[in-house]
C-alpha cells in the first residue's frame, strides 16, 4: 500500500474520424490527482465532553499531512452521531500544515444547532480539494444509504502505521473513581452467581483500577477491572478469581474470569452511578459455553 491516496478523474475526447492533414493528436485524458493523505491527531485538552461539566470541554487538535505532498486547500469538517448526513464545516480552505485548532462544547452546539447531549460523538477529519478544485469528501453520503458511515478516504489507508485520517471527542458522564467504590447492588446476573438485590463490595484500587470478588470462587481472590476515563469502557483482562469455582464437587479447579463480547460491551456510566461487565467464566479445562454473560451493578 503506498504512502498516498490518488483520486482520479478521467475526462475522455472522443473522435468519430481521423484525417491525413490533422496534424498531431492532442492529449486525450487529463488527470485530476491528489497525492496527499491528511493525518488529524489529538493535541492536549479534554480528551472526552463531560456533560455535567459542559463548560470545562476544551479540546485541542492538530491538522496536518501523513506525506510530503498537500492538496490545494482542506476543510475542517465534523460528523456528529456517525451519520454522514449531520456532516458540518468547521473551518475552510486551510493551507497550512500542520496547525493546531481548539473546539469547545459552545462551539459544538453552535455548528449542530443542538445542545450536546449524553453519549454523542464528534468526529473530526477534512474534505481535500485538488487545484482543478475537485472535491474529495471525508464523509461522503452514498446514494441509498444517506445515514451509512461511509470513510471517503479508501480501503486500508487508515490501516497504515501511524496513521490517523480522523479523531473522535465523544460526550460521557466523566469517570469520578470516588463512585466506585464501596457496596454495589446486584441488578442483573445472566451467569446466575448473584441474584437481584446482593450486595456486592467495590474497592478502589488506584484511579483508573477496581477490584471485586466472586464468592462463588474457592478461596477467592480480588479480581481487578481496568477503567479507561477516556471512554468509560471497562476491561477484565483474564485473571484468576480464585482456586476453583464451588459448582458442586468436585469442583471447577483454576477458576478464572474475563470481559468479553464486544468493546463496547463493558463500561462504567457514572451519572447512573453503575457498572456493566459482559464477562466469560472458565476453569483449568477452558472457557465454559454460551458467554458471555452480563452483570450489572448500581452503587446502593
Amino acid at each position: 500500500m503506498k504512502n498516498s491516496i490518488y483520486y482520479f478523474l478521467l475526462v475522455a475526447t472522443f473522435f468519430t474520424a481521423c484525417k491525413k492533414n490533422d496534424g498531431p493528436v492532442s492529449d486525450a485524458i487529463s488527470l485530476d490527482r491528489v497525492d496527499a493523505q491528511p493525518q488529524i491527531t489529538k493535541d492536549g485538552g479534554s480528551q472526552a465532553i463531560d456533560v455535567l461539566q459542559l463548560s470545562k470541554f476544551s479540546a485541542n487538535f492538530k491538522v496536518g499531512l501523513y506525506t510530503a505532498d498537500a492538496p490545494a486547500k482542506m476543510d475542517i469538517v465534523i460528523r456528529k452521531n456517525n451519520k454522514n448526513v449531520f456532516v458540518k464545516v468547521f473551518k475552510a480552505g486551510i493551507t497550512t500544515y500542520p496547525e493546531s485548532y481548539n473546539i469547545t462544547a459552545t462551539q459544538l452546539a453552535t455548528l449542530f444547532g443542538t445542545p450536546v447531549e449524553l453519549n454523542d460523538t464528534y468526529d473530526i477529519s477534512v474534505d481535500m480539494y485538488s487545484a482543478s478544485g475537485k472535491k474529495y469528501e471525508a464523509y461522503p453520503i452514498i446514494p441509498g444509504s444517506a445515514n451509512a458511515s461511509v470513510f471517503g478516504f479508501g480501503s486500508g489507508v487508515a490501516g497504515q502505521p501511524g496513521s490517523s485520517l480522523s479523531i473522535q471527542y465523544k460526550a460521557i458522564c466523566a469517570y469520578d473513581p470516588g463512585i466506585y467504590e464501596g457496596n454495589f447492588v446486584v441488578e442483573e446476573d445472566k451467569w446466575a452467581d448473584f441474584v437481584p438485590g446482593d450486595i456486592v463490595k467495590l474497592t478502589k484500587i488506584d484511579d483508573t483500577h477496581i477490584s471485586m470478588i466472586f464468592p462463588a470462587a474457592l478461596n477467592p481472590v480480588p479480581v481487578v477491572i481496568t477503567i479507561n476515563p477516556g471512554d468509560n469502557s471497562a476491561t477484565v483482562a483474564k485473571q484468576s478469581s480464585g482456586s476453583g469455582w464451588n459448582y458442586g464437587a468436585p469442583g471447577y479447579p483454576g477458576s478464572f474470569v474475563l470481559t468479553a463480547g464486544s468493546s463496547s460491551a463493558s463500561f462504567v456510566s457514572p451519572c447512573d452511578k453503575t457498572v456493566e461487565l459482559s464477562l466469560d467464566y472458565g476453569y483449568n479445562a477452558g472457557t465454559f459455553g454460551s458467554g458471555p454473560y452480563k452483570l450489572t451493578l448500581k452503587k446502593q
